[in-house]
């Protein structure tokens, strides 16, 4: 890459931060073997920078950071350099030392920028070609209107700038947030005859945006930080969350299981009313009616799921096809960076046209930072306007309101709440986060899969459910997702990678104790603490365990279970090496994608931050209407439970105003 250039001078990266990167492409994918060109040839290094001109903010600064570090460690070793400065044989040699250094900054700086590394070279078309991902569905594609054609794109109201610019405007109710649980809380309210106006900080999403678009350009664009979202303790776990109209729904894998009735009879248990399984039953039926909830069709299971039913019917373990929020799907296998045929039921393409069509008003590019207090009441909310292109703040946006409803996540409501100081006697808002870390583990077949053909999440396992364990056959599109953190590294060679057709993936979800905590960070940013707990990593190894027995059970020749020291087994005898080992918190790749509970809901004031129908016990008029009001972890994916449960407390404020 040329960095003389005024386009490179003025980029994310300074000239050392790019010679850095540049060294670490070469020494990760050099030319040659089973995948011939290198990352020099293909101007990976240039390729991932102009994915991090789209960024602003922390997860500039995050890679950055890494950069410096990794380049730096290089002074500890015999022969004390900068990393960058090593010829290329020391560079290998440093790199493969990193993956099991037990200096913690080191390992974790390498597998960070592994991963980006990763991502961009696996996305590079060339690549995608050489290993024959072409992203076709798996069943055809008819022509728009046919039967097997997509449905006519929805095209959804909503102002932003410079329609709107500053402002002062009026409702009864304010929404801010349009994900699972705003968008369900402006539809009931709206059709209960309530003026609803819904504040979104992302952008509007139409077919059209993703249409086309490769899943890394997707990545970037709909996710929050691009994706670049971690938790900080031990270990860093990659936490990502969308941010479009239509929230965290666009990006998600659709998957609809209703809360476990042991979940919601613990939760009626302690005080909270009208939350036993028989009382959410009709809640769960309105919601699964409403986005077309369905097992996923045996056209579109694909060969990750097959494989996946094939080892757990072998072994006997309980599962199914995964049930979700679909209609008309062709297994493109891309939920997780927009559904290109609309077949998602995300929020931008159910509720939010329902609440839209019953008079409310959506807008985006709208970043609340304070809420408005009258004497003590919630009276509104006042919001930057910013400007979609550079997302530079153009004007003020203010909502007056007789109700003020939060619903941006469990991690930015608690963070809204804290910055203001409110909601805090009982000492609980921002703690008690869960976010289900769970591993990837992936496995090698003798037989092509092309695995990433099909729906994107299409099977599960939930034998030991009630151990806090849930597995799902998870292959997203080459170099994102799972199968990209969990295959060991690469070598020069790229062996692995060129048997990606070989390949097939799944994740696990555990059902953890809610040790994290959120916190302001700056004028805008927050910071998420989360250190695993020793039993809940034993719940993570178990689900490498399971995955593996399963894998082997359906005819793997090898599985990557991704532990130091134990890069690959071969057997289901070498699944004890899993389960035997003393692996600590620090030893696992963990992502998340399940933040909930950090303003839990409960009958007592003094030990939960909302009552049982999402009223701030600190403050009156203002509400919480998302996943942050979870009490505990639902052990499965929370979508369903956020909308069910946000339904039921939308009916009760909106009987209450009106």
């Amino acid at each position: 890459m040329d960095t003389s250039n005024s386009l490179a001078r003025s980029g994310p990266l300074s000239g050392y931060e790019r010679r850095v990167l540049g060294a670490l492409c070469d020494t990760l994918l050099p030319p040659g073997g089973a995948i011939p060109p290198g990352a020099a040839e293909l101007e990976i290094a240039g390729d991932i920078e102009a994915l991090l001109r789209r960024l602003r903010g922390q997860p500039r600064w995050l890679v950055r950071a890494m950069l410096l570090g990794f380049d730096l460690t290089a002074l500890l070793s015999r022969r004390p350099s900068l990393f960058h400065r090593l010829d290329a044989d020391h560079r290998y040699q440093w790199v493969e030392a990193s993956r099991s250094s037990r200096f913690r900054p080191r390992r974790e700086a390498l597998s960070g920028l592994d991963v980006l590394i990763q991502l961009a070279y696996a996305s590079h078309p060339q690549v995608a070609s050489l290993i024959g991902y072409d992203g076709q569905p798996l069943v055809a594609l008819g022509p728009a209107g046919s039967a097997t054609g997509p449905p006519p794109p929805v095209d959804l109201p909503v102002i932003t700038y410079p329609a709107v610019r500053d402002a002062t405007i009026v409702a009864d109710v304010v929404v801010v947030g349009s994900g699972a649980g705003g968008a369900v809380a402006a539809d009931t309210l709206a059709r209960a005859g309530l003026d609803v106006v819904v504040l979104e900080e992302g952008p509007p999403i139409h077919r059209s945006d993703i249409t086309g678009h490769r899943p890394v350009e997707r990545l970037f664009e709909l996710y929050r930080d691009g994706g670049l979202t971690f938790t900080l303790g031990n270990p860093v776990i990659s936490l990502p969350m969308g941010r479009a109209v239509g929230g965290t729904t666009v990006v998600n894998s659709g998957t609809c299981f209703r809360t476990p009735d042991a979940i919601l009879a613990s939760w009626a248990a302690s005080g909270i009313p009208g939350v036993a399984p028989e009382a959410m039953a009709p809640w769960f039926e309105a919601v699964e009616e409403m986005l077309g909830v369905q097992p996923v069709p045996e056209d579109v299971l694909g060969a990750n799921g097959e494989t996946m039913r094939r080892g757990a019917e072998e072994l006997g373990l309980s599962g199914g096809p995964i049930r979700r929020n679909i209609r008309g799907c062709h297994g493109h296998g891309v939920c997780a960076f927009g559904c290109p045929v609309d077949a998602k039921q995300a929020m931008h393409l159910s509720y939010l046209p329902r609440a839209v069509a019953a008079g409310a008003r959506v807008y985006s590019g709208t970043r609340v930072r304070k809420i408005r207090l009258d004497a003590g009441r919630a009276a509104g909310v006042v919001a930057d306007v910013l400007d979609p292109e550079t997302g530079r703040r153009r004007g003020t946006l203010e909502v007056d309101a007789r109700a003020t409803v939060l619903a941006a996540g469990a991690i930015f409501t608690p963070a809204l709440l804290a910055r203001q100081r409110l909601a805090r006697s009982s000492r609980q808002l921002g703690h008690n986060l869960v976010i289900h870390p769970g591993a990837g583990t992936t496995a090698r077949f003798d037989e092509p899969l092309r695995a990433w053909r099909g729906t994107m999440q299409s099977y599960y396992v939930d034998e030991k459910l009630s151990d806090g364990v849930l597995l799902e056959a998870t292959f997203p599109p080459p170099g994102l997702g799972y199968s990209a953190g969990s295959l060991p590294g690469w070598g020069r060679d790229k062996s692995l990678f060129a048997l990606y057709p070989h390949m097939a993936s799944c994740g696990s979800i555990i059902g953890d104790a809610g040790v994290g905590r959120v916190s302001p960070l700056g004028r805008n940013g927050v910071a998420i603490r989360y250190d695993l707990t020793q039993r809940d990593a034993a719940k993570v190894v178990e689900g490498i365990a399971m995955a593996a027995e399963i894998f082997f059970a359906a005819g793997a020749t090898e599985v990557y279970p991704m532990l130091p020291g134990l890069d690959a087994i071969h057997s289901a005898a070498e699944v004890r090496l899993v389960r035997e080992g003393r692996w600590r918190p620090s030893d696992l790749h963990l992502s998340a994608y399940h933040p909930m509970g950090s303003a839990r809901m409960g009958a007592d004031p003094s030990s939960s931050v909302v009552d049982p129908f999402g009223r701030v016990w600190d403050v009156p008029d203002l509400f919480v209407f998302d996943a942050s009001v979870l009490p505990s972890s639902c052990h499965v994916n929370p979508q369903m439970t956020v909308m069910a449960l946000v339904a039921r407390m939308a009916a009760r404020l909106a009987d209450s105003l009106s």
